[in-house]
């Protein structure tokens, strides 16, 4: 059983909750409701809902229906991966994933790469969102870079030793 299990809040209450036994209308409605108010003080909500979304078909789970679970998966996985897109189209369908905040596990098993192919785009993603901070050097915690050919002219530069810049 996976560790985030065993602090899950439904794990003190009726399986049955989770199950409503309408199909529709205000008691569906009501049932639908208490199963949600468990799991919208659950600690580990963001693990079930992921989980839910890879593996549970029916009940609530993650704080979702088993319908509102589908319109949630239906996004997640484009046509185009799922037909063996080129390259470049798995990309940028997995990157939408990602900036969706899917893992990185689950946007390489629904873009059929390697979890390490789906880190990198993770990785790119994350550096093309980083603000410019400044001009010099790329870390832009640090100074920029200051270099003063007057003061220490550099071999093969344009300006003659001593000439203002």
């Amino acid at each position: 059983m996976s560790e985030w299990r065993t602090r899950a809040a439904c794990r003190s209450a009726d399986p049955e909750l989770f199950f409503p036994t309408a199909e529709a209308g205000p008691v569906y409605d009501a049932q639908v409701a208490v199963a949600k108010a468990v799991c919208a003080g659950c600690p580990v909500r963001v693990e079930c809902l992921d989980e839910a979304l890879l593996r549970i078909p029916e009940g609530i789970a993650g704080g979702l229906t088993p319908e509102e679970r589908r319109r949630m998966r239906r996004p997640l996985i484009a046509p185009e991966v799922r037909s063996g897109s080129r390259c470049g189209e798995r990309e940028a369908a997995g990157r939408a994933l990602l900036a969706a905040g899917r893992p990185v596990r689950e946007v390489a098993r629904s873009c059929g790469v390697s979890e390490r192919t789906a880190a990198r785009w993770a990785a790119r993603l994350r550096a093309a969102n980083q603000p410019v901070t400044a001009e010099g050097s790329s870390g832009g915690h640090r100074a920029p870079l200051l270099i003063s050919r007057t003061h220490n002219p550099q071999p093969g530069t344009r300006t003659q030793e001593g000439t203002p810049l």
